[in-house]
């Protein structure tokens, strides 16, 4: 008796009708079988530019070319494998059903720790390292949770997730960190369910609740306008560290508290008509901030350093820094130092409290309140999305003076 020949055939190929948020395309596997092609995600993608047609792989030039084109074959190797053994069995299936099984396949292949890894390495390409970073602490904490064990996503149940954030408490991470690292682990499964490698009613954070990490109150880090001016009576020697870690804190205040990661990437083009334009690289939002005849004469000292208006301000970052990722790690070392140094200026000028770069912004909306500015004006000259952010660095000094005016019940 005849029997149907399988006929099914597959190919690797760059999806370009659709487009992903981090602006490329997904690399799919292409299954047909009676001239009915089906696509499978291979939760891979690459830009047009670095893909080679012919061969169908990212080009040689791709930064993650090894890594793509090992997991490229690998998955083929699955695809044909998967393919032969319905032949073998002479197993007629449609284009369709042979599009379920694989994705079946490529589905129960993916485990949790290799999928961090894949939406590190996306990050990274994207040159989004600040983030990149969370899903790696992230990922490094679930590692150590699970004793180095990976797992697939079906195994992350709801009580998996408690325990998880039990084995926080019990190691006494701060509730912040806690927050930041379960909402990260969320938006992991959420990327899966989204790329459909797990269930769309797939949610094993169903009994954790996040409205308990919104009720925390950070502690305040401002300092007063006496301690400012202890700061800038200091006699430091001109071109020391001490002396640079003083003026970025200085110039944050004096520049709307400025963040340490954008003074470091200010170069003198966006100086103009003596206002400080920039974009934020937190929130993407252009600013413009009248200088201050202090924050002037800051940049009058580093003017003597200046080659041309493309180069940097400030001595953090310099030409030899070109990737994303390497201007990053140079901001992180350079930071850890610079809080060094202001922990010691700190001491020097007798303020209790720790002196960090972040202490100069919240300082600068602490006593722009205290003079009486609105919420709303101090939230649009820090750069917040909301005053809801503002009103965090604000809360202390609200019960201080809540405090002060009850007193005016006593007898």
């Amino acid at each position: 008796m005849f029997k149907p020949v399988f006929m099914a055939s597959i190919k690797v190929m760059l999806y370009t009708s659709k487009k992903l948020s981090n602006g490329e395309h997904p690399i799919m596997l292409r299954v047909i079988k009676d001239r009915k092609p089906k696509y499978i995600s291979l939760n891979l993608s690459c830009s047009k530019l670095l893909w080679n047609d012919k061969e169908n792989v990212p080009s040689k030039k791709h930064p993650l070319y090894n890594s793509i084109v090992n997991k490229i074959n690998k998955k083929k190797h699955e695809a044909s494998k998967l393919i032969i053994g319905l032949e073998t069995d002479d197993i007629e299936l449609s284009s369709e059903q042979i599009q379920l099984k694989l994705r079946a396949e490529v589905k129960n292949k993916v485990t949790v720790f290799n999928y961090f890894k894949e939406v590190i390495e996306k990050l990274e390409t994207s040159n989004r390292i600040g983030y990149a970073n969370i899903f790696k602490s992230t990922r490094n904490s679930f590692v150590k949770f699970r004793n180095n064990k990976d797992l697939h996503f079906v195994d992350i149940t709801p009580s998996l997730i408690l325990k998880y954030e039990e084995w926080f408490y019990q190691r006494d991470v701060k509730m912040n960190s806690v927050f930041v690292f379960l909402r990260t682990f969320k938006t992991l499964i959420n990327n899966a369910k989204k790329e459909g490698i797990t269930r769309a009613d797939y949610n094993p954070f169903k009994d954790i609740s996040f409205t308990k990490f919104r009720r925390i109150k950070t502690s305040k880090r401002a300092i007063s306008k006496d301690e400012i001016i202890a700061i800038t009576k200091l006699d430091l020697k001109e071109g020391t560290a001490l002396s640079d870690a003083r003026n970025y804190f200085l110039f944050s205040y004096y520049s709307r508290g400025i963040n340490f990661i954008d003074i470091a990437n200010l170069k003198w083009s966006n100086i103009v008509n003596d206002r400080l334009l920039y974009e934020r690289k937190k929130t993407k939002e252009l600013l413009s901030i009248g200088l201050l005849d202090p924050a002037k004469l800051i940049l009058k000292y580093y003017e003597k350093f200046k080659e041309d208006d493309s180069s940097y301000i400030f001595p953090i970052l310099s030409s030899k820094y070109i990737t994303a990722k390497s201007i990053d790690n140079r901001i992180d070392k350079m930071l850890k130092i610079v809080n060094s140094n202001l922990k010691n200026i700190g001491s020097q000028a007798g303020i209790k409290e720790k002196l960090t770069t972040y202490v100069a912004r919240h300082t600068y909306a602490t006593i722009m309140k205290k003079s009486g500015i609105s919420t709303s004006i101090i939230s649009e000259a820090l750069g917040h999305e909301s005053e809801k952010t503002t009103q965090i660095y604000l809360d202390s000094f609200e019960n201080n003076v809540i405090d002060e005016a009850s007193k005016s019940v006593l007898i």
